[in-house]
């Protein structure tokens, strides 16, 4: 037994110095550097009249990342709205403020977010535990290898605009290549 114990710590640790900061942290890509944003707009309703919603799969930062995250989403507008996905390399520059426990866009944006839209998620970095199913992340989790994780922060339901800021400026060169913002805009009728 104490062979098998030697063992498993052998590959532990040869995982953890094989796996470096490099896999938790993104790596600076000067050809995503010069990348433009790319606005897309799709809305999604379900089919009960009773019910609507938003379905969305976005990826999440960095561009390179591979992770999505599949969303579904109440309207917390009157009337018929859409979901409007923008993307900016970082660094970024958005014009929001809160209205009425809102946050609403003041200003028309390069990335396609008009005055009025409705700021619902945004892209923030916190620190974790590595993600996925494989051997280097459960051995890292086993070894207390934390590191920066990116998750979509839920605007629309936070209660201090302090938390909106953070989310956002979490969002810096050296985590990540982009930020993802989802609005939610009201549909001329």
């Amino acid at each position: 037994m104490n062979k098998l114990l030697q063992f498993f710590l052998a590959v532990l640790s040869s995982c953890i110095i094989s796996s470096s900061v490099d896999a938790f942290c993104p790596q600076n890509n000067n050809a995503l550097a010069t990348r433009t944003t790319r606005p897309s707009s799709v809305l999604l309703m379900s089919s009960s009249s009773d019910s609507s919603s938003f379905e969305r799969t976005i990826a999440i930062p960095p561009s390179n990342s591979g992770f999505l995250a599949e969303m579904k989403l109440k309207p917390i507008l009157d009337g018929p709205s859409e979901i409007v996905e923008v993307r900016y390399a970082i660094p970024f520059g958005l014009d929001v403020a809160p209205k009425d426990g809102l946050a609403v866009c003041n200003k028309d944006g390069a990335g396609g977010e008009k005055v009025g839209d409705i700021l619902r998620f945004t892209s923030q970095w916190t620190m974790g535990l590595p993600r996925g199913d494989g051997i280097l992340s459960t051995a890292a989790s086993f070894s207390g290898g934390i590191g920066w994780q990116c998750s979509l922060f839920d605007v629309a339901k936070t209660t201090s605009w302090e938390s909106v800021v953070e989310a956002l400026t979490s969002n810096t060169p050296q985590r990540t290549d982009e930020v993802v913002l989802l609005f939610e805009r009201t549909l001329s009728e």
